[in-house]
C-alpha cells in the first residue's frame, strides 16, 4: 500500500546540551501543530497532554475557553483528576490572549493567538512539582486524541543519561494526534525523563486496516538527542473511532557516535480487537 505523507509544520525547536551525551535542563519553548483550520478564534477547545519533571507522573489536558470563562480539566494516568479555573489578562504582545489557570493542586499560564493558534502553556507547577504541558487546538476539521505512556531500555548499559535509576523512574512517552486517522496527519510526542523533555514532529501514515471500529496507523519520527546523538522511533496506533481507546507500541533507537541503544514505547491504554 502506497502511504503518503502529510507535510508538517512545527513551531521552532529548542534543544540544549553540555556535551554529546549529556543534557542540561532548560526551556523547550514551544511546540505546536500547525492545523490548516483554527476557526479563526482563540476561543474554543485545546487538548494536550501533561509530563512531571522528575517524576512518572502525567496526563491529559483539556482546556476549553469561551467569551464568559475559561477551564482546564487534567486527568492523570494513575487515576486521579484536577479542574482549574483560568484568569483572563490583558496581554503586552498584541494578538494574543493570556490565560492564568489556578486550582488547589497548582497552576499555569496559557498563551494562544487571537486566531486560535500556537497554544502555549509555561510556568506549569502542580503538586508534585514543575512540569511541561503541550497542546493543539481540536477543531470539526482537525480533530485530536491524546495517548499517555511510558517508554524503556531493551538494555540502557552504561549510557551517562538513560542508565541513571533517577531518570528511568521518569521515562514518559506521551502523543497528540492530529486528524481523523483514516488519511496521513500529524502527531507530536513529548518525551520526557529527570528535567529533560523534547517534543518530536512525526508523521502519521493513512490508515492501513480496520477491523470493527478500531483502525491501525504505522507511524514514526526523530529528534536530537544531545550534540550529535539522535533518536529514531516508529511505532503503531490502534484507535477506535468512537473515541473508546487508544492503543500505541513502538520502538525506539539511539544512535551517537558512543552508543547506541535501543528500547520500547507503550501508551498506558490499550484497545482489544473487536
Amino acid at each position: 500500500m502506497m502511504k503518503k505523507l502529510l507535510y508538517l509544520v512545527f513551531a521552532g525547536l529548542v534543544m540544549t546540551s553540555c556535551s554529546t551525551e549529556e543534557l542540561t535542563t532548560a526551556d523547550k519553548g514551544a511546540f505546536n501543530l500547525t492545523v490548516l483550520d483554527n476557526s479563526a478564534t482563540h476561543l474554543g477547545t485545546y487538548k494536550g497532554t501533561f509530563a512531571a519533571f522528575g517524576s512518572a507522573k502525567r496526563g491529559t489536558v483539556v482546556i476549553t475557553i469561551t467569551e464568559s470563562f475559561a477551564t482546564a480539566e487534567l486527568k492523570f494516568a494513575d487515576g486521579t483528576s484536577t479542574t482549574m479555573t483560568g484568569t483572563s489578562s490583558d496581554s503586552s504582545l498584541s494578538g494574543l490572549k493570556q490565560y492564568a489557570f489556578n486550582a488547589i493542586d497548582g497552576t499555569f499560564n496559557f498563551n494562544v493567538a487571537l486566531d486560535g493558534s500556537s497554544p502555549e502553556a509555561s510556568a506549569v507547577s502542580l503538586t508534585d512539582g514543575p512540569g511541561s504541558i503541550v497542546l493543539a487546538k481540536d477543531t470539526d476539521a482537525t480533530p485530536v486524541r491524546l495517548a499517555t505512556g511510558t517508554f524503556g531500555c531493551e538494555d540502557c548499559g552504561d549510557h551517562p543519561v538513560l542508565s541513571d535509576e533517577n531518570a528511568q523512574n521518569s521515562f514518559i512517552w506521551n502523543a497528540i494526534f492530529s486528524g481523523e486517522g483514516t488519511e496521513a496527519g500529524l502527531v507530536m510526542t513529548q518525551v520526557s525523563f529527570g528535567e529533560t523533555w523534547f517534543v518530536d514532529n512525526g508523521v502519521i501514515f493513512e490508515a492501513y486496516d480496520k477491523v470493527g471500529l478500531l483502525l491501525y496507523n504505522d507511524l514514526e519520527g526523530s529528534f536530537p538527542f544531545g550534540d550529535a546523538g539522535l533518536v529514531s522511533w516508529t511505532g503503531t496506533q490502534m484507535f477506535s473511532v468512537d473515541g473508546a481507546c487508544i492503543d500505541l507500541r513502538g520502538n525506539w533507537t539511539l544512535t551517537s557516535p558512543s552508543y547506541e541503544v535501543t528500547g520500547w514505547l507503550k501508551s498506558d491504554d490499550s484497545c482489544n480487537p473487536l
